[in-house]
């Protein structure tokens, strides 16, 4: 399929739910335009993100990054997150910014079928039971199976074409569904 195709499709959807999205938006990307990660980079991803999104719940930076060292997950972290870990105190803001790491995890664990996605739903109230966390998890990174790419794919324009759509909504004079 194409991604005019694709983007039809989505666009078709979205207004079948009351989602009216404008058709300008463009398409996304080709697939010889990206470099998909594997389905190990994705669960390696998902595994350190577990502790990360730790900081939004006040857990102290050191002790996460103490579980992210000894399970060898400090490749999967970001330099803004390794800095945020190894402040003693972070502010509201960045507490709210890592809790909504949530919803990134969400689209991780369904990437490689651990859940799945309810797109008029919060994330799962389990998922952080469904990511090995004070355990060790190569296993669970060694195992994991990624999505067929168009799959992803798929999503990676609904979620582009719904995300437009949440922050137009928060303009003003702007109403969601």
């Amino acid at each position: 399929m194409s991604m005019e195709e694709l983007k039809t499709r989505t666009t078709d959807y979205l207004a079948s739910v009351g989602i009216e999205v404008p058709s300008h938006l463009p398409t996304i990307e080709e697939m010889d335009e990206v470099t998909p990660r594997s389905a190990q980079d994705v669960a390696g991803r998902l595994s350190a993100l577990a502790y990360v999104i730790g900081l939004g719940f006040g857990a102290k930076g050191s002790d996460l990054s103490e579980q992210i060292q000894k399970y060898d997950l400090v490749p999967f972290v970001s330099e803004r997150e390794k800095s945020l870990l190894s402040e003693e105190v972070i502010d509201d803001q960045e507490k709210v910014d890592m809790s909504w790491q949530a919803e990134c995890a969400q689209a991780l664990a369904w990437c490689i079928g651990l859940v799945e996605l309810d797109h008029f739903q919060h994330c799962d109230d389990d998922l952080a039971q469904k990511i090995p966390f004070t355990t060790d998890p190569s296993g669970f990174i060694r195992s994991a199976k990624l999505r067929p790419i168009a799959e992803i794919q798929e999503q990676s324009d609904l979620l582009y074409r719904m995300h437009w759509y949440a922050r137009t909504a928060d303009l003003p004079g702007e109403i969601a569904i």
